[in-house]
């Protein structure tokens, strides 16, 4: 029962979270929301080791239909196509309705206020306790001797859903999952005030159990019907004046704090876990554990005291805005010494084009990385250790000092490119890696010539000018030209541009940078997309410096995706592989009946999008936002 109970619910927080940019789908009922209902934050305990909710499904919903997914699902171009797929998708379910007696549709409509699941932590400290009457020889003297097993009881899921007046497509689907399991489930009920606690107990593993209680069209349930108890005496407001709840968590409340919008906005989507609550509840309690466990202060594995986000739809200005947190105790030692991002120049470098699909880049104090890493490694495996264990048989190996002339060299900034290279390929997406120098012409002259030199004996090292760009080209594995392959042949080049020692897998990136060089190509800061990305960035920084930075303009990839689309021989490759999967089938089935418009029908609706990393007291926090196409 346990294994169909999270298949559906799984489908429901899946619709959740993406559902809402059809037309047909849109208008499920709002829920009827008591006035004092307890939340999720306000329900569930203050040691919560996981946790991710929905605010409210229909407003979710409604506020996709102002973005750019929602307005290009209502394009009247596109949605014969959408609609088509969907229809085609509800078809290859219709087996779905047979085994839980709802069809796709009712299945989606089901959440429509709040929607939340968390992992509950087994605070009791419970075992299960087997006991089962001996049968072996040693004991055939004794009909009544016992053997105890022992087995841990691990953390318990818990759900809270809002189905509001859809709440009966929830009791059929209990109902069909307890008619399928009815020969080994039992089914009893408990009245606790206004409530009735259903609970099903396994008959013959009492692990598994699952119970829930329904009140004012909200459902919550668990997988441990103690849990339930607990929390309807919460819902009811009779619980201990000192129960403490997810909302009274300092490390939750933090990083919610670092997680709303630009303007306040109560995040969409959240969520929340704290990792090394989790590991201690799920690892097996056993003598390697308990070691394993102990380590971890000496790791500086128990400074990373939780991680959290949200996601916010439409706010004003913004199409989506998206926030990540990992928060770290202070100081911080051993392996989380090695996160070292430091504030610095992020404007694009002079020779970045605006063509680029994506741009990245981060300043890194890489030398400190470097000295945790040895500190760490030496203090297990012992004094000089990463020198002689580790640098040694590079060194002697390259024929260079490793430390010295490579790691000593690196300045801490690192940019990454994105394009595509045409024709369009499964991996026509190529990526230029830029790393900045103290000496380049050092690493120029003494360095990469010895390298080359160990290239060379596996494969031939081609010399080539792009421009003014003089670059060195090999390919791995080269294989006879094929212009009809599926996938194309990487080329990895390596050059030099002003401090940076510059490396794709591609020479059509390398002819981009060379273009920006030589001015037929403008470069990616002097681009008026570029500039409202950085303008709403230095606002959110109050023109503070970050770490990193990031910039993608979406309709380059997704035009990716469209062009393979189009290609017949593509479509005869998803048709192969679409026999088993629904998904396949459906979107195979749109494509045949209607025919993709222009692109530019899809490119409109899409704007750039941003992000930035910030090193803080305490922790990580990373922002990324796309902007919203009016």
């Amino acid at each position: 029962m346990r294994f169909m109970l999270r298949n559906a619910i799984w489908a429901i927080a899946s619709f959740s979270l993406c559902g809402g940019w059809q037309e047909a789908i849109a208008q499920s009922p709002t829920a009827q929301t008591p006035p004092a209902r307890l939340t999720a934050p306000r329900l569930f305990p203050e040691k919560t080791l996981a946790y991710i909710r929905v605010d409210d499904v229909a407003t979710l919903k409604a506020d996709m239909q102002k973005s750019s997914l929602g307005k290009l699902g209502n394009d009247e171009q596109l949605k014969p196509i959408l609609m088509e797929f969907y229809g085609s998708l509800v078809r290859t379910t219709e087996q779905m309705q047979e085994q839980i007696g709802l069809n796709l549709d009712e299945l989606l409509s089901i959440p429509s206020g709040e929607m939340a699941i968390a992992v509950l932590p087994n605070e009791r400290g419970r075992a299960r306790v087997d006991r089962q009457r001996g049968n072996s020889e040693s004991n055939s003297d004794d009909e009544n001797t016992e053997e105890v097993r022992v087995e841990f009881e691990g953390p318990a899921v818990a759900i809270l859903l809002d189905a509001g007046d859809e709440i009966s497509s929830v009791q059929v689907l209990l109902q069909r999952v307890e008619t399928a399991a009815a020969d080994r489930m039992e089914h009893l009920e408990k009245p606790i005030g206004r409530l009735t606690l259903h609970r099903y107990q396994n008959t013959e593993r009492a692990r598994e159990q699952f119970a829930y209680f329904i009140d004012g069209g909200v459902m919550v349930g668990c997988t441990d019907a103690n849990y339930v108890e607990e929390l309807a005496n919460v819902w009811l407001g009779n619980a201990s004046s000192d129960r403490k709840t997810l909302a009274d968590n300092r490390k939750f409340t933090q990083i919610m704090s670092r997680c709303v919008g630009t303007e306040g906005e109560r995040p969409h989507v959240s969520f929340f876990a704290d990792p090394l609550a989790m590991v201690r509840q799920f690892a097996p309690r056993n003598a390697g554990t308990t070691m394993v466990m102990a380590m971890l202060p000496a790791l500086g594995i128990d400074g990373i005291e939780a991680v959290g986000g949200s996601w916010i739809v439409a706010p004003p200005d913004f199409d989506s805005i998206s926030h990540f947190h990992l928060l770290l105790a202070s100081p911080r030692r051993a392996i989380l010494g090695l996160l070292r991002p430091k504030s610095g120049s992020t404007t694009p470098e002079d020779w970045v084009p605006d063509t680029v699909a994506s741009y990245s880049t981060i300043n890194w104090d890489l030398l400190s990385t470097l000295d945790a890493i040895e500190r760490l490694y030496n203090q297990f495996r012992g004094e000089n250790a990463l020198e002689e264990q580790v640098f040694r048989g590079i060194n002697d190996r390259l024929e260079l000092d490793f430390r010295k002339d490579i790691l000593e060299n690196l300045e801490g900034r690192i940019t990454i490119l994105q394009g595509f290279v045409r024709p369009v390929r499964i991996n026509s997406g190529s990526n230029v890696y830029a790393i900045r120098l103290k000496n380049p012409e050092y690493v120029k002259s003494n360095v990469l010539p010895k390298l080359l030199g160990q290239i060379e004996s596996r494969t031939e090292v081609f010399s080539k000018t792009f421009g003014e760009l003089k670059v060195n080209v090999f390919e791995p594995g080269r294989q006879p030209e094929n212009v009809d392959a599926p996938i194309r042949q990487p080329e990895i080049c390596i050059t030099f541009i002003d401090d940076y020692v510059v490396i794709s897998d591609s020479e059509y990136m390398i002819r981009q940078l060379a273009d920006v060089l030589n001015g037929s190509t403008a470069p990616l800061k002097e681009s008026l997309e570029y500039q409202l990305i950085a303008d709403r960035i230095a606002a959110q920084l109050q023109d503070k410096e970050c770490s990193a930075i990031s910039y993608a303009r979406p309709e380059e990839s997704l035009q990716l995706f469209y062009e393979l689309a189009r290609d017949p021989k593509n479509r005869e490759r998803l048709r192969e592989v679409a026999d088993n999967n629904g998904f396949f089938q459906a979107l195979l089935a749109a494509l045949d009946k209607h025919e993709l418009p222009p692109f530019s029908v899809i490119s409109k609706y899409l704007a750039p999008s941003g992000g930035y990393l910030v090193d803080d007291e305490t922790g990580l926090h990373y922002m990324t936002f796309s902007l919203r196409r009016e």
